[in-house]
């Protein structure tokens, strides 16, 4: 029923399969004009284009330090792969208009989802000149089902080297059995086209250990401060047959580390998990049909990291899906619009936890839900209205006020009433169970009335995902 969740449920028959077409219908021939969609070849300035033949487009979504900041990277680019350039400060002309007037989220995805206008966002434009560090950690899946795109992924990777500035750092990890990092995160392009000249001289796996080896390239950028842009690009078809990693740990350390993930999938591959992994850590997914495709798509990756609009702003607090517009308006033209999504929900399949606590109000000494809490209900609602597997056990806490079978009982009553309201707002009663637990099970000593504050909570124990 929803996209996303499909995906990752399609996690455990990909798990169980070895083998598929991609050698015989993804062979990269060097012919063949298919492109998914434009990519960025030079820059333009905003004088000189047609204003008619452009778009936006949000490349990277930094949402690492929500809910203090969200960090947006903006491209406007016309349809023949121009990024346009001079839109913000400070290269932007004096007097010129405001190109990017209005930023909004719209938090949910239900009939009455709530949109908020950001009153206060900045937007910094950043072009070659600007010089600022990138570090790249590329993640190349060498197994036997990858032997139609090896040489086209062989030359790419060497002219992705090739690009490097000097201040760029890159990393490079190979897999299929085995894992193997071929060199570490370095700024020696010499050394680095070395290395991997080498290694590429050894025969592809039989077998495809996907995520470990995508968890191995993420560990090449674990020194790099976390405000630093990091990014990694994965070359894979979405086999996976031997992995201990699951997708859920990949998401949990690309997030901790601010590390976008850009996949690139080729031709008919089954990779939605390595897509969902694209659109959770901010990052982007590509999908190459020929030789040129994919070429383009080193090219686009690469320059894209070197020329855009940053805008930052602090978010409204939501714990569900949060979907970002940015307005991009060009005088002669319909006005645009640059969207980025990211994702804040507990309920998320990304996300590890087994169980999450909910600050829900109640009346004194009674389970009558305290109008105040009634978002935390509506977020949850939504989440689980997206998330259709979700399964949980809702179980009410309290302080040590009172005897044990008292707070027992009301524990229970409040845990019931909070089913009551989800089932209210339209989730499947089945979907919920139960549990009161009194004061057995205290998050902190019940001391004093700030912790026994703590210990009167919901917490929501996930059975399903």
């Amino acid at each position: 029923m929803r996209s996303l969740v499909v995906a990752l449920i399609a996690l455990s028959f990909l798990s169980c399969k070895s083998t598929h077409k991609l050698s015989h219908e993804f062979d990269l021939r060097d012919g063949g004009e298919r492109m998914s969609e434009t990519r960025f070849v030079s820059t333009r300035h905003i004088d000189s284009v047609d204003v008619a033949a452009l778009k936006a487009d949000v490349w990277k979504l930094e949402h690492y330090s929500y809910p203090d900041s969200i960090r947006l990277f903006v491209r406007v680019l016309d349809t023949n792969g121009y990024v346009v350039t001079h839109m913000a400060a400070p290269y932007k002309k004096q007097g010129a208009p405001d190109y990017f007037p209005i930023l909004t989220e719209h938090l949910g995805v239900r009939r009455k989802k709530k949109s908020v206008d950001v009153s206060s966002f900045r937007v910094r434009e950043y072009g070659e000149q600007d010089s600022v560090p990138t570090n790249i950690a590329l993640a190349i899946d060498c197994s036997g089902s990858m032997k139609g795109a090896k040489e086209s992924i062989d030359h790419g990777a060497e002219l992705f080297i090739g690009l490097k500035r000097p201040c760029d750092n890159i990393s490079l990890t190979a897999y299929h059995k085995e894992i193997k990092v071929v060199f570490p995160l370095s700024n020696d392009t010499g050394s680095m086209l070395r290395e991997f000249r080498e290694y590429k001289k050894n025969s592809q796996g039989l077998f495809t250990a996907t995520y470990d080896g995508i968890l191995k390239t993420l560990q090449t950028l674990k020194d790099v401060p976390l405000d630093q842009p990091k990014v990694c690009v994965v070359f894979a078809d979405g086999d996976e047959n031997l992995s201990s990693t699951k997708v859920s740990d990949i998401f949990e350390y690309a997030t901790k580390h601010n590390i976008s993930i850009y996949c690139v999938g080729f031709g008919y591959a089954q990779d939605e998990p390595l897509q969902d992994l694209s659109l959770y850590t901010g990052g982007k997914y590509y999908r190459a049909y020929t030789k040129r495709d994919l070429l383009a798509i080193f090219l686009d990756i690469y320059r894209s990291l070197r020329n855009y609009y940053l805008v930052t702003y602090t978010p409204p607090r939501y714990e569900g899906l949060h979907t970002v517009d940015l307005t991009v308006d060009v005088p002669g033209r319909d006005t645009m619009i640059a969207r980025g999504l990211y994702e804040k929900t507990p309920l998320s399949p990304m996300d590890v936890r087994d169980e999450f606590s909910k600050p829900i109000l109640f009346a004194f000494n009674q389970s009558v839900i305290d109008t105040a809490s009634f978002f935390i209900l509506d977020e949850l609602s939504d989440a689980l209205e997206r998330y259709d597997r979700v399964v949980l056990e809702v179980q009410g806490h309290t302080d040590n006020i009172g005897t044990e079978e008292y707070n027992m009982t009301l524990s229970q009553a409040r845990a019931e009433a909070v089913k009551s309201a989800l089932v209210h707002r339209g989730v499947d009663a089945t979907r919920l169970r139960t549990r009161g637990f009194g004061f057995m099970m205290p998050v902190v000593p019940n001391d004093s009335e700030e912790n026994r504050a703590k210990n009167r909570r919901t917490v929501f124990r996930v059975l399903r995902k």
